[in-house]
């Protein structure tokens, strides 16, 4: 009987001891999940890590989120200092996508807000080489928001003060007692400006109307052109093929015909007047030219001389031989 009682005794406390045992092991694992899980890590994804090594890392600091696109791939595991002349400081990237990176990729710190919180983008390369884990990709720096405003700042300080300036110089105008007569001037300015912007209220309410027409109009005419632009297209695409018609007609040999033809008539012109040809002893021979004259006058004198006595020149007899033997009779 007392060794069955020590048997379950035993047994008993061997359940204990891997009660315990189990439980100590799921502590550690709920540990070690929750660990990481406040880390923003999932230990159900792969993990490849990078590394970058900067001369200046900036406000970058571990934890810092990396992003693609915007889209968060993983963080940074760890900074080291890796020397100190010349600074080199290495981070530890964590990429916990599945993603492929080209060797030739780098890493960029850039400010992620105003506030100052930074962030590590990965720009993709060209590179048809992918890079392996526990490679050492480029790295670099972007400028911050507010980098390069110094010299902005002494700009605005000097407009600033120019504004000031004209700020006193205004308030000087409008005291009478410094200067009454600029305080004068500028009230009857603005007194005119005032008296111009009522008239042309007036004259734009008088003239409603009419305004309205033109504007009408003038909407008309737009359209008017829209509707014709086809037409207009064509008109100067008449013209585009008129002028490249002229541009191609061989305008060189209709100027060497018109000059031939215009040397022909020179050389007719000096024959003439050197008294060559008829009509160049016609105009030079003054001889000649009298007696053409007078022959046309009398040829002219013959004619009139035959319109008027026709039986002089010309004997129609009908009945010949009947007046032949009446003049016998008659002697």
């Amino acid at each position: 009987m007392s060794n069955d009682k020590d048997k379950q005794q035993y047994s008993e406390k061997n359940i204990k001891s891997m009660k315990v045992a189990i439980f100590c092991i799921a502590a550690l694992v709920i540990f070690y999940f929750g660990c990481n899980f406040l880390k923003g890590l999932n230990v159900f994804n792969r993990k490849t890590y990078y590394y970058a090594v900067f001369e200046n890392v900036g406000d970058l600091h571990e934890s810092t989120t990396v992003v693609f696109n915007g889209y968060p791939i993983g963080k940074v595991n760890d900074i080291s200092l890796l020397s100190s002349n010349p600074p080199r400081i290495c981070a530890e990237i964590l990429v916990t996508e599945k993603i492929d990176i080209p060797s030739d990729s780098h890493f960029e710190v850039a400010q992620k807000d105003l506030l100052g919180g930074m962030i590590v983008r990965l720009v993709m390369g060209n590179s048809p080489t992918l890079a392996h884990k526990n490679d050492t990709l480029a790295s670099m720096l972007a400028p911050g928001m507010f980098d390069g405003l110094d010299g902005l700042k002494e700009q605005l300080a000097s407009v600033i003060a120019s504004v000031d300036t004209i700020g006193i110089s205004l308030k000087s105008a409008f005291q009478p007692q410094d200067s009454a007569n600029g305080a004068l001037m500028l009230k009857s300015t603005l007194a005119n400006l005032d008296a111009s912007t009522r008239h042309l209220d007036q004259i734009l309410a008088t003239n409603e109307g009419k305004v309205g027409r033109v504007v009408t109009q003038l909407e008309q005419l737009t359209a008017t052109l829209s509707n014709a632009t086809p037409q207009i297209n064509n008109i100067v695409e008449n013209l585009d093929n008129i002028s490249d018609s002229i541009a191609k007609a061989n305008i060189r040999s209709l100027v060497n015909d018109a000059q031939s033809t215009i040397a022909n008539l020179n050389a007719v012109t000096t024959k003439i007047e050197n008294g060559e040809g008829t009509a160049g002893m016609l105009i030079n021979n003054e001889q000649l030219y009298k007696n053409v004259t007078q022959t046309l006058e009398s040829l002219n004198t013959l004619i009139q001389d035959l319109k008027a006595n026709p039986s002089k020149y010309i004997n129609v007899t009908v009945f010949g031989k009947k007046q032949k033997n009446e003049n016998k009779t008659d002697n």
